[in-house]
């Protein structure tokens, strides 16, 4: 499984992929912007809960079985503002975190997550990854693709990033760390199915 640290240092890479390089103060002069209305997950399958987030302001689907936050670890107290659920067998993580700053939203979906990826360098030892291509969900996003052995366990790694972009809203970010020496090519689709019906609502709702 991937190791919590990898999570600390996500949440790191998604802070360094939303920030321009010397970017100038953002402009006041602008209309505000519009408020957000609340969409709600609907349509799941059969088995399937929901998990929300008001604190970034979202919700997704869970497949049945998966765990949520702490019980993905073999030991607690880890805190994070973001989403984090596992596969049964805690060999797949899929973790998911909002950014509505501006500067997150300059940037295109596919640019975004090809920054989050390299930023996880750091995590893996020999991570290589692909080309960003479009992944289709309810807001459009993108997803980079990639592999390498996770640094300080040696347990080698396919990892994904998704970038969902509900326009003028936020980023939704997401990592799916999957332990590439087991069969995890189901448990991993079901994270990627949970992506789909992600949807956003305001930050407290």
């Amino acid at each position: 499984m991937a190791a919590p640290q990898l999570l600390v240092l996500m949440l790191g890479a998604v802070l360094l992929a939303g920030c321009g390089d010397d970017a100038e103060e953002t402009s006041t002069t602008g209309p505000p912007p519009k408020p957000e209305k609340a969409e709600q997950v609907q349509g799941l399958p059969a088995g399937w809960t929901i998990e929300r987030n008001p604190a970034q302001g979202f919700s997704l689907g869970a497949p049945p079985g998966w765990r949520q936050g702490t019980d993905c670890f073999a030991k607690g107290g880890v805190e994070l503002p973001t989403t984090i659920l596992c596969s049964p067998d805690k060999l797949v993580t899929l973790s998911i975190s909002a950014d509505r700053t501006a500067d997150a939203l300059e940037l295109d979906p596919k640019e975004f997550a090809a920054r989050t990826m390299e930023g996880l360098g750091d995590s893996y030892d020999g991570l290589q990854s692909s080309k960003p291509k479009p992944f289709k969900a309810h807001y459009p996003g993108a997803i980079v693709e990639g592999t390498g052995t996770a640094a300080g366990t040696g347990v080698p790694q396919d990892v994904s990033v998704v970038v969902l972009r509900r326009d003028d809203v936020a980023n939704f970010t997401a990592v799916i760390a999957a332990n590439a020496g087991q069969p995890t090519g189901l448990a991993a689709g079901l994270a990627e199915d949970a992506l789909t019906t992600l949807r956003s609502q305001p930050v407290g709702g």
